[in-house]
């Protein structure tokens, strides 16, 4: 794992080398290019890009950028004599950096972006060699050299300087900060030029960790941004479950102590069935079964399990994970509604929590979730027939906050952003003969995507009319066209799809969709018409059979 970069030579009167350092004994390093000499060394989170200062250009001083393949980039001019040390402040977005005058004084500069230099105030008398800021404490340290020794100070931007213990003989090579471990690491130099790496600690101890090469000379050290830090798998989540031909996307970061500090750039990603996914944030396809997938960047890793399963109707019997109804229950406002005061069968207290039984015929907040999830997974052929979003998931999403789940009323309704469910939708059964076999899920999602059109721009609403089959008349009929269609026609387009281009769906829950279309006929006053040549073929096919 690369623990620290820091700029050095493995040989002597060689340029300068970008150089990586494991801690468990590896170093190694790479041409600078292009090649410079350079002192100091800080790292600033939002750019991932590391700073240095080229204090001997013909021009004049320059600042430069150095990624971590080493590419230097120069940014612009700066101060003199910037030769001791450079940190990042967060709090002004800019650097400071200490100076080591002609009169052999150190002085602290802050420095922009851009590389503009502002002398702030005098630090001490000696050679600047080291400095790093730590966020925690608001605190800047350096290591200055007097008469051949090393001293540890603490510096306030309010010109408070502290000289707090003495570090050690000969210290050249610059100073950087671990916030997991409150250490600090610097270079010193044996007397014949061999560097090793050293840590401080603020209660005074001073230990030596390894040797790194010759010449780290005033160079600078600075933490690399997963040192200390943990694997973070923001896609999938634990526990998540997906169907055979769905894609998952993958997606991680690096924590570490003050905050995300790396994108999933170069993170390796594995599965347990699958082997090797690819680098970065790749999308792929998973096999069935019981996946752990594995993300790993250095010596950090993570894991976490999938489910894939055959179909909508094997993800549908299996319980959802608890990051899987998070999800759910983050996009949408849900108030779970008693019914009827002293009836404990109208209390949601009497159904406490979110657990998985389908053979229970009792309502369940879980219930719920499951079938909005399966609409979140439901993908079909051809685009949807309606709305403006690929899914009919993001499609509800569009125009409705807020789900009311009631115990009492018997009525579906929406309106205003709001959808109202009754307590059909909260058992996974609906045949008081059948109680322990789940209902097919299509049964709920027509009801659910009917009233999602009552919240959306459009819609017009339920009419009184004579059904087109003859019959007599019906209330709450609708208008003979699909488009702009209100609540009955989103139901009817919504199984028509299920039926014909469903892609993950299980071909019994089609043949269920097929069941239920002639339900519909009596819920429109005339012959259905629709623009859609799609909608029009399954219109002779299911209503002129």
């Amino acid at each position: 794992m690369i623990d620290l970069y820091t700029i050095g030579s493995q040989h002597p009167g060689t340029d300068p080398t970008w150089t990586t350092i494991d801690i468990q004994g590896t170093v190694k390093n790479q041409p600078i290019t292009p090649a410079r000499k350079l002192a100091g060394l800080t790292y600033k989170p939002a750019t991932q890009l590391y700073y240095t200062v080229a204090p001997t250009n013909p021009q004049g001083p320059l600042l430069c950028s150095i990624s971590t393949a080493g590419a230097l980039e120069i940014l612009g001019p700066t101060g003199q004599n910037m030769t001791g040390g450079i940190a990042y402040h967060g709090a002004d977005d800019c650097f400071y950096a200490l100076s080591n005058e002609f009169d052999g004084s150190v002085k602290l500069y802050r420095i922009t972006m851009s590389g503009q230099a502002s002398e702030l105030f005098t630090i001490a008398l000696g050679v600047a060699v080291g400095l790093t800021y730590v966020q925690a404490t608001d605190t800047f340290y350096a290591l200055i050299t007097q008469d051949n020794f090393t001293w540890f100070y603490s510096i306030k931007t309010s010109s408070t300087v502290t000289k707090l213990f003495g570090a050690g003989l000969r210290v050249f090579g610059g100073l950087c900060h671990s916030p997991s471990e409150n250490l600090f690491y610097f270079v010193a130099n044996e007397e014949d030029g061999f560097s090793y790496l050293w840590t401080l600690a603020l209660s005074g101890s001073v230990v030596k960790r390894m040797g790194l090469g010759y010449n780290f000379d005033h160079a600078g050290i600075s933490m690399s941004p997963w040192f200390g830090g943990s694997m973070n798998i923001k896609s999938p989540l634990e526990g998540e479950r997906f169907v055979s031909g769905e894609t998952t996307s993958l997606d991680a970061n690096i924590l570490n102590a003050t905050g995300p500090s790396w994108n999933s750039d170069g993170i390796a990603w594995q599965s347990s069935i699958d082997g090797v996914l690819g680098t970065g944030s790749p999308t792929v396809t998973l096999s069935p079964g019981t996946h752990v997938i594995t993300a790993s960047k250095e010596r950090l890793t993570q894991s976490v399990t999938v489910r894939v399963f055959a179909d909508l109707g094997a993800l549908y019997q299996a319980p959802p994970s608890p990051a899987e109804i998070g999800r759910v229950l983050g996009d949408f406002t849900f108030y779970w509604v008693d019914g009827t005061s002293g009836d404990p069968t109208q209390r949601w207290d009497s159904y406490p929590g979110f657990p998985f039984d389908q053979t229970s015929p009792n309502p369940s907040r879980t219930a719920v979730i499951a079938k909005l999830d399966v609409l979140r997974h439901q993908r079909f052929s051809q685009p949807l027939p309606y709305g403006t979003a690929a899914t009919a998931y993001e499609q509800v999403r569009l125009h409705t906050h807020t789900v009311r789940v009631s115990l009492d009323t018997a009525l579906n309704e929406a309106g205003g952003g709001v959808i109202n469910l009754n307590r059909t939708f909260t058992t996974w059964w609906n045949n008081p003969s059948t109680p322990t076999v789940a209902a097919p899920y299509v049964h709920s999602l027509y009801l659910f995507n009917h009233e999602s059109r009552h919240n959306e721009p459009g819609d017009p609403g339920h009419t009184t009319c004579t059904a087109w089959t003859g019959a007599p008349g019906i209330n709450n009929g609708m208008d003979a066209t699909f488009e702009p269609g209100s609540g009955y026609a989103r139901a009817a387009l919504y199984v028509m799809w299920v039926y014909k281009y469903a892609r993950y769906d299980s071909p019994a829950m089609s043949t269920e969709a097929k069941n239920i279309m002639p339900a519909f006929k009596d819920r429109f006053c005339t012959h259905p018409t629709s623009s859609n040549p799609l909608v029009r073929a399954l219109l002779t096919e299911l209503w002129n059979a």
